[in-house]
């Protein structure tokens, strides 16, 4: 095979990768503060899940009753919630500058 067959390969992967994290970024879903306030104490994280994609789990779970702690992010990426879970369900909850 020619080298810029090789090439040409490569660049076309690269493409599709790019491709590929472009549609994933572009189709998450920041919270809102609309949504921040719909979740409530005794909310699942299920629940959570279906109102944002941009959470991320800041605690591991070491054992059922251990609490789990979820960040979620807004639009303009330094606005912020925290959630806090026991056993699958949100007992506490804090935001700063969700619009």
């Amino acid at each position: 095979m020619k080298k810029s067959a090789i090439a040409g390969g490569c660049i076309l992967g690269l493409l599709v990768i790019a491709g590929a994290y472009q549609g994933s970024t572009a189709t998450s879903d920041p919270l809102t503060l609309a949504e921040y306030q719909k979740i409530r104490a005794g909310s699942t994280e299920k629940f959570l899940f279906t109102l944002a994609s941009t959470c991320q789990q800041d605690s591991e779970k070491l054992a059922e009753s251990y609490p789990i702690t979820w960040t979620c992010y807004g639009a303009d990426g330094s606005s912020s919630a925290v959630f806090f879970y026991s056993e699958g369900v949100l007992f506490s909850k804090a935001q700063t500058g969700l619009t």
